[in-house]
């Protein structure tokens, strides 16, 4: 099987969507998505991109994400989603993939569609019937554009 060729254009967002392995819930634990929330924020640092939104689900990460420096895409998933790979396997002393291969991607080519996928991210849990608003979800950004609780990770960038 040969592998999608992906063509990135520099300065735009990404809605990326990428889901665990056979779909495993993993990130019913909070411990889990603390775990995963400090890669992105350690990755956003030292890799340089921007976050704009995310939601955790219990099988699946939504995220829009921006590279801003010398890394690609899909350099920068390979390692948030590697290195998160490694932390949870050594914790649960187990071996195996974590995360399905690859991901998915919607390049946002306008500010009125970054707020719809924004929108689209926030009111994930409230579509999946886990919560029946967005506040009430903790692995969320919806809280840093609201005001709500929110835990500082990753820190969140404005959009110009």
């Amino acid at each position: 099987m040969s592998k999608i060729r992906r063509h990135f254009e520099d300065g735009y967002p990404y809605l990326i969507t990428t889901v665990t392995h056979k779909r495993e819930s993993i990130f019913t634990v909070e411990r889990n998505c603390k775990i995963l929330m400090v890669t992105l924020e350690f990755f956003k640092l030292t890799l340089d991109y921007r976050i704009f939104a995310y939601c955790l689900m219990p099988d699946h990460l939504h995220i829009i994400l921006q590279p801003t420096g010398k890394y690609d895409l899909s350099y920068i998933m390979r390692m948030i989603k590697g290195n998160f790979a490694r932390k949870f396997n050594l914790m649960y002393d187990r071996r195996g993939k974590v995360w399905q291969e690859g991901f998915y991607d919607t390049g946002i080519r306008s500010i009125g569609m970054l707020l719809q996928k924004i929108e689209y991210i926030h009111n994930n849990p409230v579509r999946a019937g886990i919560v029946s608003h967005p506040d009430q979800y903790t692995c969320s950004s919806y809280p840093y554009y609201f005001g709500t609780h929110y835990s500082g990770i990753p820190g969140i960038d404005q959009f110009t």
